[in-house]
């Protein structure tokens, strides 16, 4: 999709990617992780904002990027329901491949973010997450969907050996399992995978 039909999309409510809630398996990975990097977390593609706000009620700093206005106003309103500061967790619209913070992050959440590129922009998402994230930080990625290329998409298949192979360059991989609990259509289609910079 283009930003035009990412901004329709929102517009006319045609957002068949918004599950209602944070991804189970980060709740699982929130509770039973204990070797999580702490402190700052971003969240691009953060659409209404579920899982930033789980980050932030795990006691994360959460910066939240979205490429649409509506997606940012709606993550913003479920914030203010929530009960969660916009001091612990920022929404912002922004580009993620032209945004540049003030310093990396500790932690990168990426779910149904990647997928959603054009294929040809998926080796520039891999080198702005190696800019993105601390030296001692994380990047972890929820894979969705794993299926079969069909060439169709957004969402585009993704598999675990396409993710390993665009991350490897600058990415070492400390863990990938499939979840064992995802929302009920995505069930079985879903990997956890968290990786660290290469420390040479």
């Amino acid at each position: 999709m283009t930003s035009n039909r990412w901004q329709d999309a929102w517009s006319t409510g045609d957002t068949p990617w918004d599950a209602g809630g944070a991804a189970p398996a980060l709740e699982d990975l929130l509770r039973e992780a204990t070797d999580l990097p702490k402190g700052r977390v971003l969240v691009p593609g953060c659409g209404s904002g579920y899982d930033g706000l789980a980050w932030g009620r795990a006691g994360y700093e959460v910066t939240a990027l979205d490429l649409v206005e509506l997606a940012v106003e709606r993550f913003r309103q479920l914030r203010d329901q929530s009960g969660v500061s916009a001091q612990q967790v920022d929404a912002i619209c922004a580009d993620f491949f032209t945004f540049e913070p003030p310093q990396p992050f500790d932690v990168i959440w990426d779910y149904t973010f990647l997928c959603a590129l054009p294929p040809e922009m998926r080796a520039a998402w891999a080198e702005k997450m190696s800019r993105l994230v601390a030296k001692d930080g994380e990047l972890i990625t929820l894979i969705f969907p794993i299926r079969p290329d069909d060439g169709n998409g957004p969402p585009f298949a993704m598999s675990t050996e396409l993710v390993s192979s665009l991350l490897s360059p600058y990415f070492t991989n400390v863990a990938m399992y499939a979840v064992p609990r995802s929302h009920p259509a995505r069930q079985g289609r879903e990997w956890l995978a968290r990786w660290r910079l290469h420390t040479s």
